[in-house]
C-alpha cells in the first residue's frame, strides 16, 4: 500500500490495542485520524495527546464516516456494523486486524519506502521483528481445542528434561517456574508488545526455549508477526470462529500462517492426521510428522482405557511399544500428548522419556478440573466448542459407573451464532439435565441466545432430558450464580455436574462491562455453603 496517498480516515474502537497502534503508525505519516471509542482510556488518552479528534460513541444511524477508507472492528455487534457498512457504501471499510496484518506483510515484504519505515519503527506497531531469536528457542502450538493442554505438556516435558522453558497460553504466563499477571480477559494470543515485553523477560530469566498458544485471530491479525519457530504443532482444526472467519477454509487458512509465515527454514511441523485439517496443512509443510489415535502414523495410539484416575494406553513409535499413564480425564488428551511427544522429540527428548515425565502431569486449570468427587462429582472445563463440549461430555459417559450427567453452559453474546443449537443437541444428547445459562452475552439478548441453543437440544435424541433456562441478564453474574447452584441443589449421589465454558477466565461480560467472575472459585464457595 502507498501510504503517501492517505490523507484522512476514520478508525472505530481506537482505543483498542490494534487500532492504537496503527492510528500511531499512520498519525506519524501525516494521516489525519478520526477515532470512535465508547468511553476513554489509557490508549484514547495518548491518541488525543497526538491530536487525534476521538468521538466517544458509535456513528449515528446515517452519519457518514470521514476520510479515504474507515477501520472497524469484529467486536463490534453485527447490528452496528450493518448499519455503518449501508451508510458508507461509497468508501472501503477493512477490519482492524486485516489491516493491521497488511502493515506487517508490507514491512517484512520490503515494500514500505523510507518514511513508513521509520514510521514502523516508531510507532512500535510489531516489536517482535526486533528481537534477537538466537537467545530463545520458540515453539507454536494452534487448533481450535485442546492447544493449552499440549502446550503445558510441552513445558512439563521440557522442564522435566533439564530445559528452562517458558510458557503462554490461554490459562497463564509462566516464566522461571513463576506465574506472570498478563490480564487477559478472552484473548489467547496477546499483542506484539505483550509478548515482546515476555520475551524481554524469558530473556533475563535466562530461559531455553518459548511455548506460544497461538489463535487464528493473532496469526491473522499479525499478532505475532516477525516471530519464527522452531516447530509448530496442530491439535485440530473445527468450525469455530465462524463469525469472523466466514467459512471452515478460510479459518484453517489463518491457521496456516503458523507454518508459512512462522516456521523457519528448517522447521518441523506436526499434525493430526486424524483431523480433516490434515489434507490441507500437509500441502502447506514442506517436512512434517503425524500422530493418531486411529489409523498409521508417526506416533500411534491405541487400547485406550479411561477411568475416573486418568488414561492408560499403549504408543506405538517405530515399530516399538511403550505402556503411557496420563493422570487426567478426557480421551482427547491422548492426542494432545502426542502432538507435545513429537515436538519434545525434535528438541532431543526421547519417546521413552516423555512417556516417563508425562506420568507426573498434572490437570491444567480449568481443564476436566475436579473440584469435588463425593457425593457427587464436580467438574469444570473450558469446553466452548461444540467438539470440545462433545469430547468432554462422551469422556465422562463412557467411564462414569452410575448417576447422571447435570452440564450447565451457555454461549457468549455476538459470537459464532451457528454453534449455539450444535451445542445445545450435544448436551440434550450426553447429558441428562441442561442448566442454560450466561457466558459473556455482552450487548446480545440472554433469552435470544438460550432460544437458539434450546432450539438444537429439542432436535436431541434424548426425549427423557430436562432443559432448565436462567435468561435474566439483568443481575449480571447472579444468573451463572444461579445456574450452578442450582445444579448442585439437582445433584444426588453418583452425579456428575459439568460446567463448561468459561473455567479459568475471570470476567463476565454483560453490556460492555466486565464483572469479576471466576467458575472454579464461585463453584468453590458454592459447594462451601450448599
Amino acid at each position: 500500500m502507498d501510504y503517501s496517498n492517505i490523507k484522512k480516515i476514520s478508525i472505530l474502537g481506537i482505543g483498542g490495542k490494534g487500532a492504537y497502534y496503527i492510528a500511531r503508525f499512520l498519525s506519524l505519516l501525516g494521516v489525519e485520524i478520526i477515532g470512535y471509542d465508547l468511553k476513554k482510556n489509557d490508549n484514547t488518552e495518548k491518541l488525543e495527546k497526538l491530536g487525534i479528534v476521538i468521538n466517544y460513541r458509535n456513528p449515528n444511524i446515517g452519519e457518514h464516516l470521514s476520510g479515504d477508507f474507515y477501520l472497524y472492528s469484529n467486536d463490534l455487534p453485527q447490528k452496528i456494523q450493518a448499519i455503518i457498512f449501508e451508510d458508507n457504501k461509497d468508501i472501503k471499510g477493512y477490519e482492524i486486524g486485516h489491516f493491521y496484518h497488511q502493515i506487517t506483510d508490507g514491512y517484512e515484504s520490503g515494500q514500505m519506502n523510507d518514511s513508513a519505515k521509520e514510521a514502523f519503527i516508531q510507532s512500535d506497531i510489531a516489536p517482535l521483528y526486533f528481537v534477537d531469536q538466537s537467545k530463545i528457542k520458540y515453539i507454536g502450538v494452534t487448533g481450535t481445542d485442546g492447544k493449552t493442554s499440549t502446550c503445558t505438556m510441552i513445558y512439563h516435558i521440557l522442564k522435566n528434561a533439564g530445559f528452562k522453558p517458558a510458557l503462554i497460553t490461554t490459562v497463564s504466563c509462566i516464566i522461571d517456574d513463576k506465574e506472570i499477571d498478563t490480564g487477559f480477559l478472552h484473548t489467547t494470543t496477546p499483542s506484539s508488545q505483550e509478548v515482546a515485553q515476555i520475551i524481554k523477560i524469558a530473556e533475563d530469566a535466562q530461559c531455553t526455549h518459548i511455548i506460544i498458544e497461538s489463535t487464528s485471530h493473532g496469526l491473522e491479525q499479525g499478532r505475532l508477526a516477525g516471530l519464527k519457530f522452531e516447530e509448530v504443532g496442530y491439535t485440530n482444526i473445527t468450525s469455530e470462529h465462524l463469525d469472523y472467519h466466514k467459512t471452515w477454509e478460510n479459518y484453517c487458512n489463518a491457521k496456516s500462517l503458523l507454518i508459512s509465515n512462522h516456521l523457519k527454514a528448517n522447521g518441523m511441523t506436526i499434525l493430526n492426521k486424524d483431523d480433516k485439517s490434515f489434507d490441507v496443512l500437509s500441502k502447506i509443510a514442506s517436512v512434517y510428522q503425524t500422530y493418531s489415535r486411529i489409523g498409521d502414523s508417526d506416533l500411534m495410539s491405541r487400547d485406550i482405557v479411561e477411568t475416573e484416575k486418568g488414561l492408560s494406553f499403549q504408543l506405538k513409535y517405530q515399530n516399538l511399544y511403550f505402556d503411557v499413564n496420563l493422570p487426567i480425564l478426557g480421551e482427547y488428551n491422548v492426542s494432545n500428548f502426542m502432538c507435545a511427544s513429537l515436538i519434545c522429540m525434535q528438541e532431543g527428548i526421547s519417546i521413552e522419556n516423555c512417556v516417563k515425565y508425562i506420568s507426573t502431569f498434572s490437570t491444567v486449570i480449568g481443564r476436566m478440573q475436579i473440584l469435588q468427587e463425593t457425593p457427587f462429582k464436580v467438574i469444570v472445563d473450558y469446553a466452548h466448542t461444540p467438539n470440545a463440549l462433545f469430547e468432554v461430555l462422551s469422556s465422562i459417559k463412557k467411564y462414569r459407573k452410575e448417576g447422571r450427567i447435570i452440564n450447565v453452559f451457555g454461549s457468549a453474546g455476538h459470537r459464532d451464532f451457528y454453534k449455539r443449537p450444535m451445542m445445545g443437541k450435544i448436551s440434550n444428547e450426553l447429558a441428562d439435565i441442561t442448566i442454560l445459562t450466561a457466558e459473556d452475552p455482552r450487548l446480545e439478548s440472554l433469552k435470544d441466545i438460550n432460544d437458539q441453543i434450546e432450539s438444537g437440544w429439542k432436535e436431541g435424541n434424548n426425549k427423557n432430558g430436562e432443559l432448565i433456562r436462567f435468561d435474566d441478564m439483568s443481575s449480571n453474574v447472579t444468573n451463572r450464580r444461579d445456574a450452578i447452584k442450582k445444579g448442585l441443589e439437582l445433584a444426588r449421589s453418583g452425579d456428575t455436574i459439568v460446567i463448561t465454558g468459561k473455567a479459568h477466565e475471570k470476567s463476565l461480560c454483560f453490556g460492555q462491562t466486565e464483572y469479576p467472575w471466576n467458575d472454579i472459585e464461585e463453584t468453590k464457595k458454592l459447594l462451601t455453603t450448599s
